[in-house]
């Protein structure tokens, strides 16, 4: 059998998720070697046309402009299977939560309002892609048969969803929350306070974070990143979006606080008060993919 063909492309994102693929280094160049012929990769081959037949597609990105939903339309129609790779693809990513404002709006903040532009700002029109009003995961425009999320996601689950698809079976991707892979010491203690990481004393090394109130996303994020933040005494800030079962990251979030608060009876919007931008907190991620979509009038602009 020869190689699979496998063609790449960025939409809407930062990168991140090809520079992941080249991080796996040897292991790439094996993969070239024994089983794959990247036929259209803007980062590795110097190939100006997608091709018309490919067995594998991975694609970085939202789709936030014309341009973005054109190449997805054409790859999904070149290949066998699709995957979306990184947050940005499956749930929107971080730009997801411009859909918070009127694409009207966000232009003329842009081009001609923010403290980078002069007073002659304009807002361009020509030979530029429609940016669409709000961003939209991959899998909302075209059929996508796998997804591996991460911001950006680890080399060895890109190289096992490759494996995967070569080898005819399944890929073997995390399922559960953070927490399951997260070192600290959980004790089911109510939350008493939500406070910052900076300014409100410095939290315990051992001892769940969210136990201390800090805003730790780890129950309401899929595992796969091995607890990176927590860790390193950072709260989880969700970047690796939602797990499969949970059907709204911020929602799986809340319903985390109010279960480990409700014996203690402590008010669960009395806590959340103390949040500075709520929903930059519940969907940095994922909100172009959660039930509300962004809508402002739902969920409120934060304060």
């Amino acid at each position: 059998m020869g190689k699979a063909t496998v063609a790449t492309a960025q939409l809407s994102s930062c990168v991140g998720c090809h520079v992941s693929l080249l991080d796996l280094h040897e292991r790439l160049l094996d993969l070239v070697e024994d089983a794959i012929d990247i036929k259209y990769c803007y980062v590795l081959v110097d190939q100006k046309e997608i091709p018309e037949e490919v067995d594998v597609a991975l694609i970085e990105g939202s789709i936030r402009n014309e341009e973005d939903l054109e190449v997805a339309e054409e790859l999904r129609e070149a290949a066998e299977v699709v995957v979306a790779v990184g947050t940005c693809a499956c749930f929107g990513g971080v730009h997801g939560l411009a859909n918070l404002f009127d694409r009207e709006e966000l232009l003329k903040w842009v081009y001609e309002e923010s403290h980078s532009t002069d007073d002659e700002g304009e807002t361009p029109s020509e030979i530029v892609p429609e940016l669409f009003e709000r961003v939209r995961p991959l899998g909302e425009v075209i059929d996508v048969d796998y997804t591996v999320p991460g911001c950006p996601p680890k080399p060895d689950a890109i190289a096992e969803v490759v494996t995967a698809i070569l080898e005819d079976r399944e890929p073997e991707l995390p399922r559960t929350n953070l927490c399951e892979e997260c070192p600290r010491e959980k004790e089911n203690k109510p939350i008493e306070e939500l406070k910052l990481r900076t300014g409100q004393g410095k939290p315990d090394p051992d001892k769940c974070l969210l136990e201390q109130g800090y805003p730790c996303m780890g129950p309401a994020t899929v595992a796969g990143c091995g607890a990176a933040c927590p860790s390193r005494g950072l709260p989880c800030r969700g970047c690796n979006g939602p797990t499969r079962e949970a059907a709204d990251q911020g929602a799986a979030f809340l319903d985390a606080i109010a279960s480990v608060s409700f014996e203690a009876d402590v008010d669960v919007e009395e806590l959340l008060d103390d949040l500075v931008d709520l929903p930059g907190r519940l969907y940095m991620f994922s909100m172009a993919a959660s039930l509300l979509k962004g809508r402002r009038d739902v969920i409120g602009g934060g304060r």
